[in-house]
């Protein structure tokens, strides 16, 4: 039993000039890997794209990091320069403060 294909697609087919050069079953093949090909590339460069935006808003979100630190870290010497809190708590909370701004400082390095 012969493959059943429309004849409005048979004339089609050879009925164009150009076309009726080529197998219709080899360009369908062709057409195939390329149209593979094409959702292939795209989905590495979507895929490239956000692990882009990823470390982005990651370095951004370090640096932010970065500032509210130091920003804490100069109203707690503000604070004592002023006699809100005593010796003891401001030596306490600004090591606090020294470790996580080394901590942050560090994953800061990472990224350049």
């Amino acid at each position: 039993m012969p493959p059943y294909h429309p004849d409005w697609l048979v004339n089609f087919w050879l009925g164009t000039p150009f076309l009726n050069m080529f197998d219709p079953h080899a360009v369908l093949i062709f057409l195939v890997v390329v149209t593979v090909m094409i959702v292939i590339i795209q989905r590495r460069t979507l895929a490239f794209r956000q692990e882009f935006d990823h470390d982005e808003s990651q370095f951004q979100l370090l640096l932010k990091k970065k500032e509210v630190i130091e920003k804490q870290m100069a109203q707690l010497d503000q604070q004592k320069q002023q006699g809100k809190i005593t010796d003891e708590l401001y030596i306490t909370r600004m090591k606090e403060y020294e470790v996580h701004l080394k901590y942050v400082k560090s994953e800061l390095i990472q990224f350049t």
